[in-house]
């Protein structure tokens, strides 16, 4: 029937943020909505009762959900994205910290965008600072504050639901995309961070939960999903990808404030009328270097029903900077004319990705 109870499985808070806004979201609900939460040991814990009937539904993380989907299970949806860039715990701004500033980041990508921000940062991992608490968890982030109170290191970089789990709310600064800032750095974040699953048995009726579902968030992580497994296996770590939908409002109104003619000129035609109308969906992807300098990123704005398009042009784009940029440039014999002797020599390749390659 209809109007029976679901029963909501999860494990215990951890740094996926998971936990919490499950949580939160049948609290909301609770008047409107005949639901309970109970807790498991673990995911596989979860997954069993699920299997057994114990339980209706799985909020997870999409890493659990690579590691435990299965052909008896299935995502029935998402719960509204919760925003997906990491943050800097620090008394300072990233730009303000003093010289050599000591940083725990254990991330591979954001240690190379903190880099481009800053060269003189020395990141240092979880392992160098003789941390070894569970991944994500709560007494991680507690021994990494007690680090930066008593002086070892200056900051950390977490996840913002990890951050979320500190006893004692501290300074953070939010790593962000800073769209149209280009006197900022920049954060793609990893991709899938933010999202929580809704997974059930196969054949689960989806209408039970609709309104607590997120169709946006649902669309964003198809997305992001298919361009991740586009990734080499060796890039992924290092490889940051954000999709969204944006209204046609406010990327003008955010063209117009940094000046992009670029972009205003794409969305409105000459008698300053919108081309097309719409939601847009606007995907981005970033491959940095090892030392942070040079970077392989493509951008993708465009209608949400040619999104498949989109996904393509963007990894195309994306592969093909990757390629010249660690590239070696051959020497050649034929002369470009009006260009340097330099042009024509022999060059090593712009990008080294792993730091296992030649200088």
């Amino acid at each position: 029937m209809d109007d029976e109870r679901l029963v909501f499985l999860s494990t215990s808070s951890h740094g996926d943020g998971v936990r919490r806004q499950i949580e939160k979201v049948l609290e909301q609900r609770s008047k409107t909505f005949d639901a309970i939460l109970r807790q498991a040991p673990t995911i596989e814990d979860a997954l069993s009762l699920l299997s057994d009937g114990v339980g209706d539904l799985v909020a997870m993380s999409p890493l659990d959900w690579t590691q435990h989907q299965n052909e008896s299970i299935a995502i029935v949806g998402l719960l509204s994205r919760r925003e997906p860039t990491w943050v800097l715990v620090s008394d300072d701004k990233p730009e303000y910290l003093v010289k050599n500033a000591r940083i725990v980041c254990h991330h591979p990508l954001l240690q190379r965008q903190m880099l481009r921000l800053r060269q003189d940062l020395e990141l240092v991992t979880k392992t160098e600072v003789e941390l070894e608490h569970e991944h994500d968890s709560r007494e991680e982030i507690e021994a990494l504050e007690a680090l930066r109170q008593d002086g070892t290191i200056d900051g950390y970089v977490v996840k913002r639901s990890q951050y979320n789990l500190l006893s004692e709310k501290t300074r953070r600064h939010t790593l962000g995309l800073h769209k149209g800032s280009p006197e900022r750095s920049h954060f793609v974040p990893p991709p899938l961070n933010g999202f929580t699953l809704i997974v059930g048995r196969v054949g689960f009726p989806k209408q039970r939960v609709e309104h607590i579902l997120d169709p946006s968030a649902e669309f964003a992580y198809r997305i992001e999903s298919a361009l991740l497994e586009s990734v080499p296996a060796d890039l992924v770590d290092l490889t940051g990808i954000h999709v969204e939908q944006r209204g046609i409002g406010t990327i003008l109104r955010e063209a117009k404030k940094n000046n992009d003619d670029w972009t205003m000129s794409a969305m409105i035609d000459p008698e300053k009328k919108v081309r097309q109308s719409g939601t847009r969906v606007e995907m981005r992807i970033e491959t940095l270097s090892v030392d942070g300098k040079v970077s392989a990123c493509a951008e993708q704005i465009g209608p949400i029903e040619k999104h498949r398009i989109a996904m393509v042009n963007l990894l195309q784009e994306w592969g093909s900077v990757l390629t010249t940029l660690t590239s070696e440039h051959q020497a050649t014999n034929r002369r470009v004319r009006n260009m340097p002797d330099a042009f024509h020599e022999e060059r090593p390749a712009m990008m080294r990705i792993h730091s296992d390659e030649s200088e």
